[in-house]
């Protein structure tokens, strides 16, 4: 019994290691491929549609004028963002002219492929992430008229071709 005690506790501390190295390094690649989506502290959390609803009592005929007004806003909110993707181009646009005039034209060239790589990157990282998107464990049932219907938006993400604003529409 003295001769197989040390290699029990051996044995004990190595399963005991080998679980907390699984969890850390388990949490880690879990949490690393779901990118954190934060507000910012000070933006106001809206109640659901149905708590409204429900809540304040609503009628049929206000639940439909406030999605109107919803979806109104929200058209108008992805016009601002588009307005406002439109002017960072033309601004990166003119900062790049102006870096063109200062580098040499090897330097140039060398910035234009470092300019494509980077794009490259970034059009894989975003199909990447869309890929994660689809799949079935990122799907949220959504009930409409009491039936549940799939959808392919997450709760909290933003709608849209790039997005609405989650705090404004919620519905």
């Amino acid at each position: 019994m003295k001769k197989s005690t040390p290699w029990i506790i051996l044995t004990l501390v190595l399963v005991f290691a080998a679980g907390v190295v699984g969890g850390v390094m388990g949490e880690r690649w879990w949490f690393a491929k779901r990118p954190q989506m934060r507000r910012p502290a000070n933006a106001e959390r809206y109640p659901s549609h149905d708590r409204w609803a429900k809540d304040l009592g609503l009628t049929a005929e206000q639940q439909e004028k406030i999605r109107e007004i919803f979806k109104k806003t929200d058209g108008r909110i992805k016009e601002l963002r588009s307005d406002q993707f439109k002017h960072i181009g033309e601004m990166r646009d003119e900062m790049k002219k102006e870096i063109d005039v200062v580098l040499t034209p090897e330097q140039r060239a060398k910035n234009e492929a470092m300019i494509q790589k980077a794009r490259e990157e970034r059009r894989k990282e975003n199909e990447k992430r869309d890929k994660q998107n689809e799949s079935p464990r990122n799907r949220n049932p959504k009930k409409e008229n009491g039936i549940e219907k799939e959808s392919s938006r997450r709760s909290g993400d933003p709608g849209g071709p790039r997005g609405s604003h989650p705090g404004l529409h919620p519905y």
